[in-house]
């Protein structure tokens, strides 16, 4: 059966053919792919070779680890695949691991911010006027800042005339004004 080995730390001008020599003189190969950039089509510096036996594989990594190959010390670690995870019970018996979603509770967003309506579009017979105090205090901060159309939910009509009231029941002396 046929293993896979991860090879990093290659020199970026080595090719397949060298990389293959190289590990022909162990065992036999079956494939050997150097990973490639898809823009500048440059070597990445890591390369994928499989060996024909387990035994070849392991003779493999035992005499390639850490040689010295174009000025560069090369790591050979056996392939554990895209997953990355160390499943022992999978890797003995020579199957695949199995892909498990995340549990339901890592699945929904957490913190899901519930969107604001604007209180002059739900009930049109509100409307907007300096006099009161009560509705337009609900649109300023605590320092007597307006607030923003995100934090209220305003329409941008209704914003304008809601910062337009509160500034003039500011002036009149209605509503305290900012404090800076």
């Amino acid at each position: 059966m046929a293993k896979k080995l991860f090879v990093s730390n290659l020199d970026f001008e080595i090719t397949v053919d060298q990389l293959r020599e190289m590990f022909n003189e162990i065992g036999g190969v079956v494939s050997v792919v150097i990973a490639t950039d898809r823009e500048t089509k440059r070597s990445k510096g890591f390369a994928f070779v499989e060996m024909e036996t387990d035994e070849a594989a392991a003779s493999a990594i035992q005499a390639i680890n850490n040689k010295t190959v174009n000025g560069r010390p090369v790591k050979v670690v056996e392939d554990r695949g895209k997953g990355g995870g160390d499943n022992r019970e999978s890797s003995a018996s020579g199957e695949r691991p199995k892909f498990e979603p995340l549990p339901a509770i890592q699945r929904t967003q957490l913190f899901k911010r519930k969107r604001k309506l604007d209180p002059f579009m739900q009930n049109p017979s509100k409307s907007v006027d300096y006099k009161d105090t009560k509705l337009l205090s609900k649109f300023i901060s605590e320092r007597g800042k307006i607030l923003s159309r995100r934090l209220t939910g305003l329409t941008a009509y209704n914003q304008r005339k809601v910062s337009k009231a509160i500034k003039r029941a500011q002036n009149l002396g209605l509503m305290p004004s900012s404090t800076v």
